[in-house]
């Protein structure tokens, strides 16, 4: 086989408009060696077709017509929604002249197209795989994709090769009633084709392994054993409505896959995006911690959230200000949750940001454009809110890219929003705390805080609140209370630690902090104890608790 020149062109036959087009010609086989049928010259292209029911049987169509015989068809809708790889036999130059002019007639593509990628499989039933004997002439493949078309069956993946098999396709399709895969069935047994079912929509783990589907439309098959279908529909709109959000779930997924089994991790993140979702507006619940009371009618409340994260909200007088704010999903679920306990929301005047992580940071901008509340977080949150990246800063490029992706999935799945025009702490520093700055410090009502930068071991951007006082310590994602927790709330405080292998920037760092951070408070603890009192841990997960509580 040797290249040869297309009709006005060269071996390589390429235009402004299109890609290459490899043409050659066969060596004649002798009368003893032939079995198939002969052809002269061999070309070979791609061609982008619209992912739908028709487009196949419009092509094979089209060679048919140019008298090319199919010897090599490739599609997997996996890996490119439109593109097919096919070589064509033809018996001469004219009729190979003719095929390009019939393909630039039809306005069939052979330059690579944008395509918007969209979730056409949700049901297990609709998908049919099967190994199909087709003659190896011009006409049959074309004559049995118009039976597929005829049925709106969408080949979702195709392989033939006539070197390895002349009479053989492998052909995976969905249609869009599950009960015409019956009909298909039958009309292709009625009209004499002899076939093997490799796969019949039935069992979705199973499905999980059939070559054509979207690696998205494989997690939603696996969803539907774990959430309601009004739930998954609701996470399938979100994820067709912006492309840039289908391709973060797909770098998300090549990240984790450095660590993780790609098809739990998208799984896992979709799992996350439906709970969060799920437990909002009607369905909402939460924990109440306390109130506390302090010193001229200053009260403390804690509130654990559906998903585990808790925010805090001290009421003075008539006053409010919280530390953390949830996620945004839950925003009007907070501000009933609020007036339940006699308080108005519009009168919350700050909010003290412990770190940019969506679960505690991610509804503070609501409260601030409804309200004008005055949302105080650290300099450092700047970055991991411009660049949508909770690693910000990272050196390690695989951390960076797995966290900016989940962060941005985050920001959407549980819609996240950071205020527009924060205030941050100073930095200036005013003193130490054992190993941590103490770089600025508020008020409310008669209890002063101060406020402690961290060692950077979690995420850029984060602080803990102590007052000193009465042994009041707000740690965040430090020394939680994971025995405090239901096993739901364990189960998706999990999910969060699985999706980023490691929830922490900087382990070592994270491991360090938490001992001394535990190591302050229990001196803090003596000395009160001294005086009548003792300090109290608030974690941003699971319930408050004394200092000195093994857990």
């Amino acid at each position: 086989m040797r290249p040869i020149d297309p009709p006005g062109g060269t071996g390589t036959h390429r235009s402004p408009d299109e890609a290459p087009i490899r043409v050659y010609r066969l060596a004649s086989p002798t009368a003893a060696d032939q079995e198939g049928p002969s052809a002269a010259i061999l070309a070979k292209f791609r061609v982008y077709l619209p992912d739908r029911p028709g487009s196949l049987a419009s092509f094979a169509t089209t060679i048919a017509r140019a008298e090319g015989n199919i010897s090599f068809f490739h599609y997997d809708r996996s890996i490119h929604s439109s593109r097919v790889a096919v070589e064509v036999q033809l018996d001469d130059e004219p009729r190979l002249e003719k095929l390009l002019d019939t393909l630039k007639k039809n306005q069939f593509q052979i330059m690579q197209q944008e395509t918007q990628d969209d979730v056409l499989v949700t049901a297990v039933e609709s998908i049919l795989d099967i190994k199909v004997r087709l003659a190896n002439r011009p006409g049959t493949l074309a004559a049995f994709a118009r039976l597929l078309s005829d049925h709106e069956a969408n080949v979702i993946y195709m392989l033939y090769d006539e070197d390895i098999d002349p009479e053989s396709a492998h052909i995976a399709m969905v249609t869009k009633d599950p009960r015409e895969i019956d009909r298909l069935l039958q009309a292709i047994n009625e009209q004499g084709y002899h076939y093997r079912v490799v796969y019949r929509g039935s069992d979705e783990q199973e499905a999980s392994t059939i070559i054509g589907l979207k690696m998205v439309e494989k997690f939603f098959l696996r969803l539907k054993k774990l959430l309601p279908a009004s739930d998954i529909a609701e996470i399938k709109s979100l994820v067709e409505s912006s492309r840039d959000l289908y391709q973060d779930l797909v770098h998300f997924a090549t990240e984790a896959g450095n660590n993780l089994e790609a098809g739990d991790v998208f799984e896992t993140v979709l799992t996350f995006a439906s709970r969060s979702r799920s437990r909002a507006g009607n369905t909402f619940s939460a924990t109440i911690m306390g109130p506390l009371r302090f010193p001229d009618r200053v009260a403390l409340w804690g509130f654990r959230l559906p998903t585990s994260e808790n925010f805090y909200l001290f009421q003075d007088k008539d006053d409010l200000t919280l530390i953390d704010a949830g996620r945004g999903i839950y925003y009007t679920d907070i501000k009933n949750l609020i007036k339940k306990q006699g308080m108005d929301p519009s009168r919350l005047r700050q909010i003290y940001i412990t770190h940019p992580d969506t679960d505690h940071a991610g509804a503070s901008g609501y409260f601030e454009k409804e309200f004008g509340t005055q949302v105080i977080m650290h300099p450092g949150s700047a970055d991991v809110i411009a660049h949508m990246n909770r690693a910000a800063g990272a050196t390690h490029p695989g951390l960076l890219n797995l966290n900016k992706y989940y962060t941005r999935l985050s920001i959407r799945f549980t819609e996240c929003l950071f205020p527009s025009q924060p205030r941050y702490f100073s930095t200036a520093g005013a003193g130490s705390r054992g190993p941590f700055s103490v770089i600025d410090q508020f008020s409310i009502g008669p209890l002063r805080f101060d406020v402690l930068e961290s060692l950077g071991g979690h995420t850029p951007g984060m602080v803990f609140f102590l007052n000193q006082e009465f042994g009041l310590l707000f740690t965040s994602d430090f020394l939680l209370n994971v025995p405090s927790l239901t096993a739901e709330e364990k189960e998706h405080l999990g999910i969060y630690r699985y999706l980023l292998t490691n929830p922490n920037r900087d382990s070592r760092v994270y491991k360090d902090e938490t001992a001394a951070l535990k190591t302050m408070m229990l001196d803090l603890d003596r000395v009160l104890k001294s005086r009548g009192g003792h300090a109290t841990i608030f974690p941003g997960h699971g319930a408050y608790y004394a200092a000195d509580m093994k857990l």
